[in-house]
């Protein structure tokens, strides 16, 4: 089995016992996959039973980027398996745990069933009103991750005062395994585009 490096976000939750944690930061600061090794190696080893929704705006975007990182962290860890893979539903059974993926443009599946636990990727992408619902049918945690591209938005308006809600802040410094090449990408960003420094760079 390959072994599973972990970075702070991991700790973040680990440690958080508020209601909604936000993972907020640049790219490549291992958000979202660490995220994802929590809710596997943390969540699900703690709990039995329970409903994990992990949920995007738009589903070709859910596909490409958190759904395949789940499957492939299960098939590093050798704990995949085919027959517990319900791909017509975009379900995985981890233990007696399950775990749905679910895009927002499937309105039957926001105002659907409840859950335990909620993961929203790129929560900035996702309307107030969308979230509102599924916070609704959320009986635990709700966990967010994004980038800070917007500097008026209504997470910040709606959940930031909020006392049960802590905020993180990462960037690609937080994230000892990035790739060499991809750290150079990001620091050419301090001088051809200060905008994009500001928020991807440095979160």
């Amino acid at each position: 089995m390959t072994t599973i490096q972990v970075n702070k976000v991991y700790n973040h939750l680990t440690n958080s016992n508020r209601k909604i944690t936000l993972e907020v930061g640049g790219t490549r600061s291992g958000k979202t996959y660490n995220i994802l090794l929590w809710i596997i190696l943390h969540y699900c080893q703690h709990n039995e039973n329970k409903i994990i929704t992990i949920c995007r705006k738009t589903f070709p975007a859910l596909r490409g980027t958190v759904m395949r990182d789940f499957i492939e962290i299960l098939k590093n860890m050798d704990l995949y398996d085919d027959e517990k893979h319900n791909k017509s539903n975009h379900e995985y059974k981890l233990d007696s745990n399950l775990i749905e993926f679910i895009s927002l443009d499937q309105s039957q599946k926001v105002r659907g069933r409840k859950r335990d636990l909620l993961f929203c990727n790129e929560m900035n992408e996702l309307d107030r009103e969308a979230f509102q619902q599924l916070a609704f049918r959320t009986t635990g945690k709700i966990i967010g991750d994004l980038n800070p591209s917007d500097e008026y938005h209504w997470i910040w308006e709606r959940l930031e005062p909020r006392d049960d809600v802590e905020i993180y802040n990462t960037t690609y410094l937080d994230n000892p395994f990035i790739d060499d090449s991809i750290r150079s990408e990001i620091e050419l960003l301090k001088d051809t585009d200060e905008n994009y420094w500001r928020i991807y760079g440095l979160g």
